[in-house]
């Protein structure tokens, strides 16, 4: 029976020798595998700070934007504050200059009508003259009567008709330069 003991022992010294190969096998596999783990948390841990650091990164410039905009939408209100001073005051010096012109045009008219009037008193058609005033021809009554009458239209009231037009053309051209020289003057005044 020596033989099978011996075989037995053999068997069993051949399973132990084999078990610890493999158990070598298996703690060199895991020691190889717990490397990779601490490669790939390593990698995990890198890649967050680099996260963090990009999030960083677009927090401040979100910041700066944000600000940069608030200053832009600033400058374009107060700019858009100065335009809008600017055209009511143009609005308000238009309507100024068109009254003062519609009042000269009243006064000229006015003046016209005195003259015409008085023009035409001294004409007088029989009765109604100045006492000692020679009486007007016939001639005179014709052509007199006719442009009193307002049969025919009055020469100086069409020039002035055409004057008054005239400083209508000037009055928008004056305005329109205005606006366009305070246009200049602001955005050069934004460019600067």
């Amino acid at each position: 029976m020596p033989d099978i003991r011996n075989l037995a022992l053999w068997a069993l010294l051949a399973v132990a020798i084999a078990g610890w190969g493999m158990g070598c096998a298996e703690r060199t596999r895991a020691g190889g595998l717990a490397s990779k783990l601490k490669t790939a948390t390593e990698e995990r841990d890198g890649a967050r700070q680099a996260l963090d650091q990009v999030n960083a990164a677009v927090r401040r410039q979100s910041a700066e934007a944000a600000a940069t905009l608030a200053s832009l939408n600033a400058s374009v209100l107060a700019q858009q504050k100065r335009i809008d001073a600017a055209a009511a005051a143009q609005e308000k010096t238009d309507a100024t200059n068109g009254a003062t012109v519609e009042h000269l045009r009243e006064q000229l008219r006015a003046a016209r009508l005195r003259a015409g009037a008085a023009e035409a008193g001294g004409r007088g058609g029989g009765g109604g003259g100045a006492p000692g005033a020679a009486g007007a021809g016939a001639g005179d009554r014709v052509a007199g009567g006719a442009q009193t009458a307002g049969l025919f239209p009055d020469a100086a009231a069409a020039a002035d008709d055409d004057a008054y037009e005239a400083d209508r053309v000037n009055l928008a051209y004056g305005s329109c330069r205005a606006a366009l020289f305070n246009f200049g003057r602001s955005a050069s005044g934004a460019g600067s």
